[in-house]
């Protein structure tokens, strides 16, 4: 059932215009003034922004049938994001968010939405830092924080969560400004399961795991597995507490809920690139559809 429900939604993400995929993000504050973000349709049905308001803010999205309250959200305060909720379909054209992250260099398109409408500047990938995150060269602009960012082939690349001005006093050469760009590499998975909406809580690793982020690169960021329960799926395949998973199939991962996504999705063995004290070895971990 996945597999087809996965397919179904990529066949209908047909290309389109990136501006037609984001959208306004109204939020009213305690005071009663609103303040702008910026939303991605992921499905006819549910858009991802940045978490930047409480739960008693009345939030509503700008969309081609007007704005509208979603009718629910769902938060992962780990990731600091939001999936807005619309029991009827509302986005004629959205973009699942995947595991493309930009190459170093690589010209970027920065949507976001301002006090004057949608807003649209050009970007650079400059920089990767050992958390997963992108540093990007381009002009600020109000209206940004929370921009959605496609690479040259209109790819959805990832969210802006940061801005930052160097001081031009010291640095007169350098000219640009940068953003921080927080690749859906990094959350790709936990949207997937989302918008897919199934119940997922029968499925048991056995483990308890957290993000552990690195702020060098002498250590690798990965998940953390705290505990890992004897005999459980994870025990079996030889995870142990204290274990550093950086990668699933040569890819980096920063989250647990990419590892339970990847095991409830995949049709195939994952190999798990993983650090143990100072030695690296790779484990097989076989997911839930093998049993």
């Amino acid at each position: 059932m996945i597999p087809i429900l996965i397919a179904a939604l990529t066949a209908l993400a047909t290309p389109a215009s990136m501006m037609d995929q984001v959208h306004t993000v109204r939020i009213e504050t305690s005071s009663g003034t609103i303040e702008l973000s910026t939303a991605l349709a992921i499905s006819p049905n549910h858009a991802i922004a940045l978490c930047i308001f409480s739960p008693e803010n009345p939030v509503t999205v700008e969309t081609s049938s007007g704005i509208l309250f979603p009718d629910s959200l769902i938060v992962s305060p780990d990731l600091g994001m939001v999936i807005m909720v619309f029991k009827e379909d509302v986005f004629s054209s959205y973009q699942i968010p995947s595991n493309i992250v930009p190459d170093i260099g690589e010209n970027l398109t920065i949507i976001g939405h301002g006090l004057s409408g949608i807003l649209a500047v050009d970007g650079r990938a400059r920089e990767k830092y050992p958390d997963g995150s992108f540093l990007l060269t381009s002009d600020l602009r109000d209206g940004l924080m929370g921009a959605a960012v496609f690479n040259e082939n209109d790819e959805y690349v990832g969210i802006i969560t940061g801005m930052i001005r160097p001081d031009r006093q010291f640095n007169e050469s350098d000219d640009r400004d940068y953003l921080v760009l927080y690749p859906s590499q990094i959350w790709y998975m936990w949207a997937k399961l989302v918008v897919l909406s199934e119940e997922y809580t029968e499925y048991s690793f056995g483990v308890t795991a957290l993000s552990n982020i690195s702020l060098t690169f002498s250590r690798p960021s990965g998940i953390h597995i705290l505990s890992v329960s004897t005999g459980s799926r994870a025990w079996e395949a030889g995870l142990r507490p204290g274990d550093l998973i950086t990668h699933i199939n040569g890819t980096p991962v920063y989250h647990p809920e990419t590892l339970r996504g990847l095991l409830i999705l995949s049709d195939n063995t994952l190999q798990a690139t993983v650090l143990r004290n100072t030695f690296e070895r790779n484990i097989p971990i076989p997911p839930f559809k093998q049993d």
